[in-house]
């Protein structure tokens, strides 16, 4: 039967290996959006016949769930969390469900979450910026590159991986960020506490990331992972000052990480923001996965 515990930091192999085998794509079956976000959301987990099963604890009678993944079939891991919630009077819910699951809630009522479809690039297309469609962004990547040697002189603008050697560097920019850019919203303040977290403990983790220096001022930052074939962007932050900074990181990561076998990059939702909207449309997405809220009858 299952039984549910708080996640804890000696939990993080165990999600490590659970969303290596997750095939849904979106941002929320990854070690960033459960590790990183559990105290936010207050998500407990249980492992029980090799399937990685997640919840949010609640005092309400509606618990919600996230799709299980693991070695057994996905409907037979729904009958478990039917049992569990059976047994402790509560009702199940599933939350964040992506739309490539939607095959296993035949008859349930389904309801689609607005904000939260995930966008997915080809990753040869942010690589290269080619063709008509990307003229915008390659002119402003161009025009960024253009006016730090007018300004620093040439080869002045560099990528770098983060590392033990810059990462206090890549704090500090996020300390500069936050003074040059704040939200008096409760998302963009969890946020902040969560880059924090994940900047204090980047190695351990086990994300990727990267910062984009002009002369030896960092100007831009981004954090990331790869899970099967997509890269998932879930950090990108540039000082506002530096027109085609957001262009530049997010073209330096992309050929830095989107190698090998990754041919998507999940560049994450819009939450509803119009501004976030336009700016993940300009780059042209080759799908959205939509995601949904489903009561089980």
């Amino acid at each position: 039967m299952l039984s549910f515990k708080k996640i804890e930091s000696s939990d993080l192999e165990v999600i490590k290996k659970y969303m290596q085998q997750q095939v849904f794509g979106t941002c929320d079956y990854t070690v960033f959006g459960i590790y990183l976000w559990s105290d936010y959301y207050s998500y407990a987990y249980c492992v029980y016949k090799d399937t990685f099963f997640l919840k949010r604890l609640s005092d309400d009678t509606v618990h919600d769930f996230a799709v299980p993944v693991g070695r057994l079939p996905v409907v037979t891991a729904i009958e478990y969390i039917k049992e569990y919630c059976k047994k402790n009077e509560i009702t199940p819910r599933f939350y964040f469900v992506p739309e490539t699951a939607l095959e296993y809630f035949q008859g349930a009522d389904i309801k689609q979450l607005d904000g939260w479809s995930d966008y997915i690039y080809n990753a040869e297309d942010l690589k290269t910026l080619r063709g008509h469609r990307f003229n915008k962004k390659r002119n402003r990547l161009n025009k960024f590159i253009k006016n730090c040697e007018n300004c620093f002189g040439s080869n002045c603008c560099r990528f770098e991986p983060i590392t033990t050697e810059n990462i206090e560097e890549a704090k500090h920019f996020f300390d500069v960020y936050l003074t040059d850019y704040t939200k008096q919203e409760e998302h963009f303040t969890a946020e902040s506490v969560l880059i924090r977290r994940v900047l204090d403990d980047f190695f351990n983790i086990g994300q990727s990331g990267g910062l984009l220096f002009i002369k030896d001022k960092p100007v831009a930052m981004t954090i990331g992972e790869v899970i099967g074939d997509t890269l998932y962007v879930h950090v990108e932050k540039a000082l506002r000052e530096y027109e085609g900074a957001y262009e530049a990181i997010n073209y330096a990561y992309a050929n830095q990480n989107a190698t090998g076998d990754v041919q998507f990059i999940n560049r994450e939702e819009d939450m509803g923001d119009e501004g976030l909207r336009q700016a993940k449309m300009a780059y042209n997405p080759v799908k959205l996965i939509h995601k949904y809220e489903i009561m089980i009858p």
